[in-house]
């Protein structure tokens, strides 16, 4: 395959169609947790209610071997790299443009519950589902991928809304999965970043 000669740790840029079918699985959180990359997401585009599939431009660093398999492993489930850029030359000739993004609600819900509450709240279980703001300052820092690798957490992406140009702050829907102390522990971290996220439920772990 064109991605199996990678020879030194070089970012690769690859813009992914993820199927429908796939949008319940922590496909980008796997990448972290089983190829230990840092994964970096730049644009995305994924609704939870819709047919469509998903949309993401990734920035992937690891060692080769690492990077070669998370490649396999993509199209294996039959991930569309529709771009894969690596060292500044595209290897693929099938690309298409990113769609068009819909501008989601300008603010959410102005009764943003305090860390404290959501301390309390996930205090017994092992799961959490959050709305959480990517403000455009930090779009290029790969913060999915350290809830991932620093707080040992399965991170589910069921939607998600990041402008490639940047000019405005992105929204992910994320569901979690680790121990308390991790999701207390990973929180406290967006928490210092002053990045601004919603309690929307619990889900019954069982």
């Amino acid at each position: 395959m064109f991605f199996s000669n990678l020879e030194k740790p070089t970012p690769v840029h690859s813009r992914i169609r993820i199927p429908q079918r796939y949008n319940r699985q922590p496909i980008i959180s796997r990448l972290v947790s089983r190829y230990n990359l840092t994964v970096n997401i730049t644009a995305a585009s994924l609704t939870s209610d819709s047919n469509d599939d998903g949309w993401f431009d990734l920035e992937l660093l690891g060692n080769p071997p690492e990077l070669a398999n998370s490649l396999s492993y993509l199209h294996s489930l039959g991930v569309d790299l529709m771009q894969l850029a690596i060292a500044n030359q595209m290897k693929s000739g099938n690309t298409q443009p990113f769609p068009k993004l819909t501008q989601r609600g300008s603010t959410l819900s102005t009764t943003q519950l305090k860390q404290e509450r959501i301390y309390n709240a996930i205090a017994q279980t092992n799961r959490v589902r959050l709305q959480l703001c990517i403000l455009k300052n930090y779009y290029h820092k790969p913060i999915i991928s350290e809830l991932v690798s620093h707080y040992m957490l399965t991170v589910n992406i069921t939607s998600a809304v990041l402008n490639p140009d940047m000019q405005d702050d992105g929204w992910f829907d994320l569901d979690l999965w680790g121990r308390p102390q991790q999701l207390r522990a990973s929180l406290s971290y967006l928490e210092k970043l002053e990045l601004p996220l919603w309690l929307v439920s619990i889900p019954d772990s069982n």
